[in-house]
């Protein structure tokens, strides 16, 4: 008779073959989806035809093993959610998009903060209530969900603590994802060194910096003001990451000639195209 400790391995070998299974992103995490749904069905047969020889154990399962799988089912179908809607939008879109996904989260952690706490600090005073079957209450979010509402499988919380597992690897993955997104294309830049160096003052060069930001002119508008801080700094040798929201406000708050270097460089410009032309 196999164990939940062997379903667990099996699943976690099945998901690591992941990226075997094809190179497309949603394939293998759709791959995923159906191995958990799989290890979830071994382990509801062996509930059902095993039973638990007492209510500690069976509390310890709903608590803590249906969890650890279950969660997993609900973290790779919230993937394969953000990753099919991600290819369709452009970087700076994305940056927004998981910026929501973000804020959905907070916002469920937030609405069920007693049984997070409940979860984080390991209490245990309401198991008894929480992860033994044949409770009749049922948590309005699942009611639509057969597969969930097996009596045989199915605990008040158990879907809860699955949930609240799954929305920390979320939270994770997305973070990841972020700074990502806030790093690209600095990578080709690290075998790059440049010999330029900028010897003007620094507002000056933020004054460049924000116009070529708001002109959207470097990738059609979808990079920030970092990004493009970080890269032209790189290239220039000259560091303003720090102070650039900074000089922006003192560029803003000039009586006259706000652009004033722009302007500067703009009637050097002018000048020399007229005395080449004469």
């Amino acid at each position: 008779m196999e164990t939940c400790c062997e379903i667990i391995l099996d699943l976690e070998n099945d998901l690591s073959r992941m990226k075997e299974v094809s190179e497309n992103i949603p394939e293998q995490l759709e791959y995923a989806v159906g191995q958990c749904k799989v290890a979830l069905d071994r382990m509801r047969k062996l509930v059902v035809s095993e039973g638990f020889p007492d209510q500690k154990l069976e509390i310890y399962f709903f608590k803590k093993i249906k969890p650890a799988v279950y969660s997993k089912l609900i973290y790779y179908r919230a993937l394969f959610e953000i990753e099919s809607n991600r290819n369709e939008i452009d970087k700076k879109g994305q940056k927004k998009y998981f910026q929501q996904q973000m804020d959905k989260i907070k916002e469920y952690m937030e609405k069920h903060q007693v049984k997070v706490q409940y979860y984080k600090c390991n209490f245990k005073h309401l198991d008894e209530k929480y992860f033994v079957r044949e409770n009749n209450v049922i948590p309005m979010e699942i009611r639509g969900d057969h597969h969930l509402l097996d009596e045989d499988f199915f605990t008040w919380h158990d879907h809860t603590f699955s949930t609240i597992r799954a929305n920390e690897m979320l939270v994770d993955y997305i973070r990841k994802e972020m700074e990502r997104l806030e790093n690209s294309g600095l990578e080709n830049l690290e075998s790059f060194k440049s010999t330029l160096r900028w010897t003007g003052n620094k507002i000056d060069f933020a004054e460049i910096l924000y116009a070529l930001h708001f002109s959207d002119a470097i990738n059609d508008g979808n990079t920030t003001i970092k990004e493009l801080t970080e890269a032209m700094g790189y290239i220039f040798n000259v560091d303003v990451t720090k102070d650039i929201y900074k000089y922006y406000m003192e560029i803003k708050q000039r009586k006259i000639e706000k652009a004033k270097f722009l302007d500067h460089l703009k009637a050097i410009l002018k000048r020399r195209i007229d005395e080449d032309d004469k």
